[in-house]
Formats: C-alpha cells, structure tokens, sequence
C-alpha cells in the first residue's frame, strides 16, 4: 500500500486528489488516516497544500531495513532481510541485493543469498 501512495506521490498532489486516485486503487483509508500518514512520513514532502515525495523512497525504505538487520553483523541472509520488508511492499531478493549494492556499503556474497558488509 505505501508503494502505491508513493507511486501516486511521484508528481505533487493535494489529499483530495491523493484520496480519490487511492479509492480508485481499492485502498480503503479515509482522509483523516491519509492526512496522518502524509504528516508522519518524513519521506512526503508538503508544498503549499501539496504534497509529494522523493523518486527513491522503495530503495530508502529497503536501505533502513538492510542497516537494521545487519546492525553490527558483518553478513545476513538475504532471506532474513525480507522478513522485514512490510506486506504491502512488493520487493524480490534480487532487488534488495541491488540496493545493497548500489549503496556502497554492501556487496553480495559470491553464493548469491548473502549480503556481506563491506570494510571502510
């Protein structure tokens, strides 16, 4: 669900028009509960009374996970890290391993199930 809002989010919109386009999609919040998640979600922007959010979001949203669940551990299975991942968030193994990697932080383990901290 947070993906769709996001994907609706990619170009500026008001809650009336974020409201409408969500009930289209099936998403059952009302507006009281879409205004609270714009407000809490420090990845939405407001402008004036439009609100917005940064192109990246999925990929800072599966980077915070990755850093959670490594914490201190120089490797996790990538399989744990998707644990993790909210149900409404749609993301492959694949996927996480290339947003590991596009960090700089981490590299994929040469067994292809394993994410391996990289030293600085």
């Amino acid at each position: 669900m947070v993906a769709v809002i996001y994907e609706q989010l990619k170009t500026p919109k008001s809650v009336e028009e974020l409201y409408q386009r969500l009930k289209e999609s099936g998403i059952k919040w009302n507006k009281a509960q879409l205004q609270l998640f714009l407000l809490m979600d420090s990845n939405i922007k407001r402008t004036g009374d439009l609100y917005s959010a940064d192109g990246n979001n999925l990929n800072t949203i599966i980077l915070d996970i990755v850093d959670k669940v490594m914490d201190d551990n120089p490797m996790a299975p990538i399989k744990k890290i998707m644990e993790y991942v909210p149900n409404d968030i749609i993301v492959s193994a694949e996927d996480i391993s290339k947003i590991a990697e596009q960090s700089g932080k981490y590299k994929l383990h040469s067994n292809g199930a394993v994410l391996i901290r990289i030293k600085n």
